[in-house]
């Protein structure tokens, strides 16, 4: 793993770094997406949506591909798929609270009312102008970037929830 800094972010009451999450991209071989879910034993979202297995969460990231957060994440190998570590390449941030939803409507062009955007959805967009997986676990909101746009994130985050936190 490569041991870069990693900018000491502060939690606030609606916005919470995560510490270093294990994190796997996973690709599946062209036609393997079926024996890639019989090895793994989980049926994989084909959709924008997620899957908990035990502590292990598999995120759809587009056609034949997933990200994997939490769980054993290393012992994954596979025959059928590209893995890829993603833990010391992207940042984490927790966007939780009653008024998550308004603040996240500052940053993302998405909608993310609960009829749209349940418990389990994801969605690769825009936070700002920062690259991101955004999903959603319960009333909170979690979203992934590549640890170089971490700063900006974070800081139109705790910008984009000022209002609301005061």
């Amino acid at each position: 793993m490569l041991e870069a800094e990693i900018f000491p972010f502060v939690a606030t009451a609606m916005v919470t770094p995560e510490p270093v999450l294990p994190l796997v991209s996973l690709a599946a071989f062209h036609g393997q997406t079926a024996a890639l879910q019989a090895a793994l034993g989980v049926a994989l979202p084909l959709t924008p949506k997620s899957v908990r297995v035990g502590e292990t969460l598999y995120l759809w990231s587009g056609p034949d591909a997933w990200l994997v957060v939490g769980g054993a994440v290393e012992a994954l190998t596979t025959p059928f798929a590209a893995m890829t570590d993603q833990a010391d390449g992207r940042s984490v941030f927790t966007v939780s609270g009653p008024h998550a939803r308004d603040a996240l409507a500052k940053l993302v062009p998405i909608d993310l009312h609960e009829q749209v955007f349940a418990d389990g959805a994801t969605a690769l967009t825009l936070a700002g102008h920062i690259g991101v997986q955004i999903w959603r676990e319960g009333e909170a909101f979690r979203l992934a970037c590549f640890r170089s746009f971490a700063q900006s994130l974070y800081a139109s985050l705790i910008e984009a929830c000022r209002e609301f936190e005061d």
